[in-house]
């Protein structure tokens, strides 16, 4: 800030607000003024923007957009998405809870590290193997919703889409809903909620996520071609980690060297 008599940059702050507004002197001339009107509309619109691109702004519009609220009703699998370690036991316990309350008939895990272990933590909860399934070939949000689009076991002879309730964090569903409803999915979204520092963790990393894929176009329904690239990727994928089998599902070293 500038003393407008001396244009001198080194002001301090004078006496008490008055109507909460602030006056200020100016340390070489002594003079006292007010903030003007035009620089305090600047700050205004700063802040505006500010808050406008937060990454918490755009991670709950996305969500509002796009996310389906869960209504209670019947569907045709419950779809968990991996997160890692910290998540998989919260998770697993949410989806057998929905089984259990006879929401789905299966349920279907979904990540390349994460698959195995919610399959296992799923059946020690007492689903049996009829009713769970996975798979452990995706590393990525769309990959989970490509593979599961290509793996999960449901009526492919069916004109409707297969509907899911969807299971993953409460900052991860906006993307995902979206996702997986450009790959042909009825979404309805069950959000777990996190801790503080876990949202903390992922607030910033999930808004770098949707600023990624906006830029790769990746948000959108993806393309023929897009399609029979991933599915050929896919087929040599499977054989390689035997990602579709949970007792040895496996992530090789050199993982992109045959993709």
């Amino acid at each position: 800030m500038r003393c407008p008599k001396c244009k001198h940059c080194s002001v301090q702050k004078h006496g008490t607000p008055v109507r909460f507004v602030q006056p200020y002197q100016c340390k070489d001339c002594q003079h006292i003024f007010y903030p003007s009107v035009r620089s305090a509309i600047r700050w205004g619109i700063g802040i505006l923007l500010i808050l406008g691109l937060s990454p918490w702004w755009v991670n709950r519009g996305l969500r509002l957009l796009v996310a389906r609220p869960d209504n209670g009703k019947p569907v045709d699998a419950i779809v968990v998405v991996g997160r890692g370690h910290d998540y998989r036991e919260r998770r697993t316990q949410v989806a057998v809870k929905l089984w259990q309350e006879g929401r789905a008939p299966h349920i279907f895990m979904s990540g390349a590290a994460d698959a195995p272990v919610l399959f296992n933590l799923a059946r020690e909860l007492g689903v049996p193997d009829a009713n769970v399934s996975g798979e452990a070939c995706s590393v990525t949000t769309w990959e989970n919703a490509f593979y599961t689009s290509r793996y999960m076991p449901f009526d492919r002879s069916s004109s409707e889409k297969p509907r899911i309730l969807l299971v993953t964090d409460s900052l991860h569903v906006g993307r995902t809903t979206l996702l997986y409803r450009n790959l042909g999915f009825e979404v309805v979204s069950h959000p777990i909620r996190l801790n503080f520092a876990q949202w903390r963790v992922h607030i910033k990393r999930e808004f770098m996520a949707i600023m990624y894929y906006i830029g790769t176009r990746q948000i959108f329904p993806p393309q023929p071609e897009k399609l029979e690239r991933a599915g050929r990727a896919a087929e040599k994928r499977v054989v390689k980690w035997q990602c579709l089998d949970m007792e040895k599902a496996h992530i090789p070293k050199d993982r992109w060297s045959s993709e």
